[in-house]
């Protein structure tokens, strides 16, 4: 799993590296230095950082989730391969912390899809009337 500090050191080297390349909306629309080629000021540099951790907050998160669920068969939270439904057959405890806010009277089913060969379908039984199901998608 991704620690705070492995996170945060990424976000730093992203926003290092968008210094180095001199590319931020930010950056674009002021009369800078760095626009001009010259050196980033501090101010600049927080800028980046700023949209780099913004901007890529979600992705790196979602990947802290989906390493342990579809990557890592050897944790203990693995789900199963990508494109193949797994299904939990216990409630969620507090102790359970790879996602924040998971509820602990629900049971579910995750599946990490790759989209990047061909669409996937998937197929959801009938529930009675006074029954209720969701269904979420999270696009990275």
């Amino acid at each position: 799993m991704l620690t705070k500090r492995e996170f945060l050191r990424s976000a730093t080297l992203t926003a290092a590296a968008l210094a180095t390349a001199r590319f931020s909306p930010a950056l674009a629309q002021s009369d800078s230095p760095a626009k001009k080629g010259g050196a980033v000021t501090p101010a600049e540099a927080r800028a980046i950082a700023k949209e780099a951790y913004i901007w890529g907050y979600a992705l790196v998160d979602d990947h802290r989730i989906q390493y342990p669920y579809f990557i890592d068969k050897s944790h203990p939270e693995y789900k199963g391969d990508w494109n193949t439904i797994g299904h939990n057959t216990r409630l969620y405890t507090p102790a359970d912390t790879t996602i924040q806010t998971i509820n602990t009277d629900t049971l579910y089913s995750f599946i990490g899809m790759d989209l990047r060969d061909e669409p996937l379908v998937i197929t959801v039984p009938r529930v009675e009337k006074e029954r209720y199901y969701g269904c979420s998608l999270f696009d990275l």
